[in-house]
């Protein structure tokens, strides 16, 4: 599959679809520079995709390819793209504990972008204070448990003695 950055790219491949890479149009900062004329402005994991954004000053063709680390055999996406100017390409990536990745190729230098996932037991940003209000939940109750149970053998309700510590 090849990205679409302009009628030009659409010509050199008959067979891309505009849903694996298009070209935007955003105003971005590109510091990371892959090789002199190609860099990579953002990368991210959004719904199973790893969604790059690199920019160049010439027309480059690109492999990008998932990179993981595998606990089982299986076989890997690769699909390549033309850069040309700023381009957003979106590609289909399976992470594994937890982790994503992949890795850039543009024939003479292979660079590896590691993706940041989120966890698929607990999704969701969480600060310091969500941290304390469950600790405090936790606590309060065992607290409440506790009581209870001291409440009931020292005012008699239950026949047995109970075991506290």
């Amino acid at each position: 599959m090849t990205s679409l950055s302009g009628a030009v790219a659409a010509q050199d491949a008959p067979n891309a679809t505009a849903e694996n890479s298009t070209a935007v149009e955003q105003v971005n900062t590109c510091s990371e520079e892959i090789t002199s004329t190609l860099r990579l402005c953002s990368a991210e994991y959004v719904d199973g995709e790893a969604v790059l954004l690199l920019d160049s000053d010439t027309r480059d063709r690109v492999t990008v390819t998932e990179a993981v680390a595998l606990t089982e055999s299986r076989e890997l996406r690769r699909d390549s793209f033309i850069v040309d100017g700023k381009t957003e390409i979106r590609m289909p990536v399976q992470p594994s504990n937890g982790r994503a990745g992949v890795t850039i190729d543009d024939g003479t230098t292979l660079y590896g972008v590691p993706l940041e996932t989120t966890s698929t037991i607990v999704a969701g940003p969480f600060t310091a204070s969500d941290a304390q209000a469950a600790g405090l939940g936790g606590g309060v109750g065992v607290a409440v448990v506790t009581i209870f149970l001291v409440a009931k053998v020292v005012y008699g309700r239950s026949e047995e003695p109970e075991r506290l510590a």
